[in-house]
């Protein structure tokens, strides 16, 4: 352009009618060259006279050749220049010509101000794509070539088909079809998809962050396209969500949530064995009929000869659910409950009723519906009777088990009133018609199920599941089943409350803030083989980096002499094999531990009504500590949190 600061030639200033008459000639152009041969500038000026041809850009061209210069007139800086003299200014300094500069190779980038560290939502365009460009050579205003410092091929990108965005060519633009971050991979760009839904298709998750690519605060309905998109069908979790919005924008951390769920089938029922003996039904079950339910409670009536027993119900139809694309799942169907008669037992011509032949305990076992010979007390266990230890059968006591003394029996035991400060063990089942009463003192232990009314104060060790009908209060009890406290009033108080498989009442703790713990039985999975195979691997893998450093391996043979090289060569290679074995052996044991997490995430605590503070809940060796009242509420174990959570019945 033109440099105010340039002298400015008379001969410039001079116009046809202040010139003098004389010969016609046509304009001049005297031109300087830049040291490098690539620029040419106006250095002199003469303006036309007579009938010579004016300045224009024919006369630059033919001047820019008659110096011998190269390249194509810049039409930019012609005009300045016809336009600067036509106004009778200095024209000095103005380039009118460029060489031709090397062109480096420039790979394909996405230009755009979107910051590829947060995420794109459907239908959004976050860039314009542009061509990879090939290194050619440049040439000076002499001809002469320049030239290209690198010859490398340029790097292409495309746009992988079905993962995420489309490249309009047209408009050039990249725009996303999925809500997601932005990646590119094997010279390939794709949308990484931050919803996920479950190998059962029952849950949406999502990772909500604070804001887009371009800083714009994310909706619920900005990411409801993409759902679409994948055919999700069910309704947004919009509490869920939102909270995760919020909670994302006040942490500026990505939050992770569940956006949709489906509907889960409802089991079908199995079929089940209803007992007849109405003096039994203090301890089942109560159906919707006012029926008692004893199928797997392991109630054991007594019987004389040609008593019913009772009979077989049918196993009860499920309900379907609905997963998260809308397709129905089918329920679990019940199975048919199958009795093979036994010992002093015969079937009805229905074939699902049952009589008894002879006098004795009703047991049912592994299918086998039997009565069997009992010693049966007069009255309580007492100093009447003494202690009883009996080496088979089973025991009926028809009062109560009275404190201080022993019941010791491999078969069951059946109790019709209560026990108290008693050592009571049975191979099989113990049912207690009325209540469990220890003061502290004593031991009650079954290989089986027990049952009873209530429990106060007791020490409980149970093989099989627990179930009370109202109340458990300051007990201690292990459990290898569960531990019901539904029927009746239902209330788990005080004390502590163990079992492996799962904890189950209408109320947990109480309003007083009882001190309540109530613990899933677990212990973390160790393979000892995996990890003393990863312990020596890492004690190899140790003893070679001390001997040889922890550089990179090319490094490391560029500092090695060469006559050493080949060796190192060997000891790299064999570090390399260390690493990738120690990799397979961590994810091993990661798997196993994942493995522990998810089964453990499928027991649970439940209260059907409410849970109080003062409860503590313990599972997976994480603690959760109740301190406001919650009604009709499951603690599980997440896997993915690693904590105990707390969700709606």
């Amino acid at each position: 352009m033109a440099d105010n600061g340039s002298p400015i030639r008379s001969s410039e200033l001079r116009t046809p009618s202040s010139q003098d008459d004389g010969p016609s000639h046509d304009a001049e152009l005297e031109f300087s060259v830049t040291e490098d041969k690539m620029a040419a500038f106006i250095a002199s000026y003469t303006p036309a006279q007579g009938d010579g041809a004016p300045l224009s850009i024919q006369l630059m061209e033919s001047e820019l050749e008659r110096a011998g210069y190269k390249g194509q007139l810049d039409p930019d800086g012609a005009k300045f220049a016809l336009q600067r003299a036509e106004e009778g200014k200095s024209i000095l300094n103005v380039a009118l010509v460029r060489g031709i500069y090397p062109q480096e190779p420039e790979d394909a980038i996405i230009i755009g101000d979107a910051d590829f560290r947060f995420p794109v939502l459907p239908g959004m365009i976050f860039g314009t794509l542009t061509a990879p460009i090939k290194s050619s050579n440049g040439t000076n205003l002499l001809g002469e070539e320049i030239p290209v410092l690198k010859t490398n091929s340029p790097e292409t990108l495309t746009v992988a088909p079905g993962e995420g965005c489309t490249h309009d060519k047209e408009i050039n633009a990249l725009i996303s079809n999925a809500y997601g971050l932005v990646q590119i991979h094997d010279k390939q760009i794709y949308v990484e998809s931050l919803i996920s839904v479950s190998t059962d298709a029952m849950q949406v998750r999502a990772t909500i962050y604070p804001h887009d690519c371009f800083g714009s605060t994310i909706s619920l309905e900005s990411i409801g396209p993409a759902l679409e998109a994948a055919e999700i069908s069910r309704p947004l979790l919009l509490v869920a969500g939102e909270t995760a919005i919020k909670t994302a924008k006040e942490t500026g951390a990505a939050q992770e949530t569940i956006i949709a769920k489906g509907t889960e089938p409802i089991a079908g029922i199995n079929g089940w064995f209803e007992y007849e003996k109405q003096e039994a039904h203090s301890i089942g079950t109560s159906l919707e009929n006012d029926r008692i339910d004893f199928k797997e409670r392991g109630t054991h009536p007594m019987v004389s000869p040609g008593d019913i027993i009772g009979k077989i119900h049918p196993p009860v139809e499920g309900k379907a659910g609905e997963d998260v694309y809308g397709r129905m799942t089918p329920p679990p169907g019940g199975q048919s409950f199958e009795v093979k008669p036994g010992a002093h037992v015969e079937p009805l011509p229905d074939g699902i009723t049952y009589k008894a032949m002879a006098t004795g305990m009703v047991t049912l076992e592994n299918g086998e519906l039997s009565v069997n010979d009992v010693l049966e007390t007069k009255a309580d266990v007492d100093y009447s009777t003494g202690n009883l230890r009996l080496e088979k059968g089973s025991v009926h006591v028809t009062g109560c088990i009275r404190e201080g003394f022993t019941v010791h029996v491999p078969g069951h035991i059946l109790v019709k009133e209560s026990i108290e400060g008693a050592e009571v063990y049975a191979g099989g089942d113990i049912d207690v018609n009325g209540g469990i009463i220890m003061g502290g003192k004593g031991h009650l232990k079954a290989d089986g199920n027990i049952v009873a009314q209530f429990a106060a104060n007791s020490r409980i060790d149970c093989g099989d599941e627990i179930t009370i009908a109202h109340e458990v209060s300051n007990c201690m009890i292990r459990c290898k089943g569960s531990v019901t406290a539904t029927a009746g009033k239902g209330v788990i108080q005080g004390g502590v409350i163990a079992s492996a498989t799962g904890i189950e009442a209408n109320e947990l703790g109480s309003d007083l803030g009882v001190e309540t713990v109530l613990t899933i039985i677990s212990r973390q999975p160790v393979n000892k083989k995996l990890v003393q195979e990863r312990e020596e691997l890492r004690a190899r893998l140790m003893k070679i980096n001390d001997s040889i450093g922890q550089d990179s391996d090319e490094n490391t043979l560029t500092r090695t002499p060469i006559d050493k090289r080949e060796q190192m060569g060997k000891i790299l290679i064999l570090r390399a094999q260390i690493k990738r074995n120690l990799k397979n052996v961590r994810n091993k044991i990661s798997h196993e531990l994942l493995d522990y997490y998810q089964t453990l995430e499928r027991l649970s605590i439940r209260a059907k009504r409410r849970v109080h503070p003062g409860v503590t809940v313990k599972i997976g060796g994480k603690t959760l500590k109740v301190t406001k009242t919650m009604n009709r509420v499951k603690f599980h174990f997440d896997s993915d949190t690693r904590t105990i959570v707390a969700v709606n019945l």
